[in-house]
């Protein structure tokens, strides 16, 4: 799955060619545009993974597994968000292009790549509660909401329909949660195992 933010980014250089930022790829406690809130902690137990075998999430320019821009060296919790640290590739043409886009602040969304292991539903406050996800990889994107990304984040990694997911690019068109759902519960049934009905000739 996709999760859009805005990258905050707190600084920007060009040390001898190391063209490095650091900002917040995630915040915590406000309410995003699909109504989730990420809540403190959500990316401890991942991060914890990552460290202990030696890996990172990838650096990507718009989730395209062909196109690593650079590495990130540091991505850590803190009161405020997951405050990351990278470093942009120099000699890579996508890499070099990202930093002047970022300089010119053309590129300024941060697009995560993840799989939510724990979530809670407020039916209340219709607002839904991220506690866990487990992070793949981190792209910097042009826009806050990729079409590509959106149609990718469909289907879950066996290519089953993601009826989460789903709702989410429902509301995204401009439905409400309610609507979304029961526009799902009724449609989804033809492709949901349920054979369809068989044209009659006429």
């Amino acid at each position: 799955m996709k999760k859009v933010f805005k990258l905050d980014i707190k600084n920007l250089t060009d040390d001898n060619g190391n063209r490095s930022f650091t900002g917040y790829g995630s915040t915590f406690g406000n309410v995003d545009r699909v109504g989730d809130i990420v809540e403190k902690g959500a990316f401890h137990k991942s991060l914890q993974q990552h460290e202990s075998s030696g890996t990172m999430p990838a650096m990507l320019l718009h989730h395209d597994m062909h196109r690593p821009i650079g590495v990130w060296s540091s991505m850590k919790e803190d009161d405020y968000g997951l405050a990351v640290e990278g470093k942009l590739t120099k000699g890579v043409r996508d890499a070099d292009e990202a930093y002047a886009l970022l300089k010119d602040g053309a590129l300024h969304s941060m697009s995560i790549g993840y799989r939510v292991l724990k979530e809670e539903y407020n039916k209340s406050t219709g607002i839904n509660h991220v506690h866990e996800i487990a992070l793949h990889e981190l792209s910097l994107v042009t826009i806050p909401a990729n079409a590509a990304a959106v149609i990718g984040s469909v289907k879950n990694e066996d290519g089953t329909p993601d009826i989460r997911e789903l709702e989410r690019v429902l509301r995204d068109a401009g439905l409400s949660r309610r609507e979304a759902k029961a526009f799902l519960s009724e449609g989804f049934k033809a492709i949901a195992g349920e054979p369809a009905e068989e044209a009659t000739e006429t």
